[in-house]
């Protein structure tokens, strides 16, 4: 038997007749009938009475009858799920996401999909730039956010915040008198705390203005810089964001107009984003 033997089998058993539950179906009577000698065939007994009026079931095609009610609920709800991952409404995605923070446009967008879209799980891989980079490149993960600087010839982004830096670092390290922000001069005499791939690019602006800085431990992610900070090794260069993650540090703006870092939305370029990661990336 199969579903759409059931279904004549439920139609013409609610409409009364052959010919009404043909009409329901939008068929014409003789391959309802047709269908319904098919399933007794295979059924082995007869289903249903033909004799009078009304078509009534007898006990086998009783039985029958609330399994296939069963049986077509289940295959609806299928049918519904199955259009909910078409449509991209229902899946996971594969979020690859920095550990020093996304900024407050991410998150707002990310709520926002989370409230549209809730039966959609977000599988979260963290890791530094180059890892994500790594991951997206072997499609471990769909899409990423990621820091600048990074190369982007394989991949396409969407810029979600810029962020200037913050020099941070235990009370002690820093003058008497904390200004209202620094320049990168002001930073010449102390044990510098950085993020490697950021290192060459302050040092170049530097040489141009005639002097060099000092870094005691560069690192991949904000978090070591952080844990150095923290242990009074040094004063972190790192965006305004990772000031959150701080604790029990002074915290001074760097104003410096070439030092911006982004936060960007990456998909690798040429490959097609299944329903969900597209629907995800259309958010932002």
């Amino acid at each position: 038997m199969n579903l759409e033997q059931l279904n004549c089998l439920i139609a013409v058993v609610e409409e009364g007749s052959i010919s009404a539950g043909a009409r329901r179906l939008n068929l014409t009577q003789p391959p309802v009938s047709l269908q319904l000698q098919r399933l007794e065939a295979q059924c082995g007994v007869r289903l249903l009475e033909r004799g009078g009026r009304k078509i009534r079931l007898t006990e086998a095609g009783k039985s029958l009858y609330d399994t296939a009610k069963r049986i077509q609920t289940l295959a609806l709800a299928a049918q519904e799920d199955m259009k909910n991952f078409q449509l991209g409404k229902k899946g996971s995605l594969h979020l690859g996401m920095i550990s020093s923070g996304a900024g407050e446009r991410f998150f707002r967008g990310a709520r926002y999909f989370a409230q549209k879209y809730p039966e959609i799980s977000i599988q979260l891989y963290e890791g530094n730039t180059y890892q994500l980079l790594d991951a997206l490149e072997k499609e471990t993960v769909d899409l990423a956010v990621i820091r600048t600087p990074f190369s982007k010839t394989r991949v396409e982004g969407k810029v979600l915040c810029r962020e200037h830096f913050c020099a941070l670092g235990s009370q002690d390290l820093f003058p008497q008198n904390l200004p209202e922000a620094f320049v990168l001069e002001d930073l010449e005499e102390l044990p510098l705390l950085g993020y490697r791939r950021w290192e060459r690019i302050i040092q170049e602006i530097c040489r141009g203005r005639g002097f060099s800085l000092y870094f005691r431990c560069l690192a991949d992610d904000a978090r070591s810089c952080l844990q150095w900070a923290q242990a009074g090794l040094g004063v972190a260069l790192v965006p305004e964001s990772v000031v959150n993650l701080s604790q029990n540090l002074s915290a001074v703006p760097v104003r410096e107009e070439k030092l911006e870092s982004q936060v960007v939305l990456v998909r690798k370029k040429g490959r097609p984003l299944h329903e969900t990661a597209r629907l995800f990336w259309e958010n932002y």
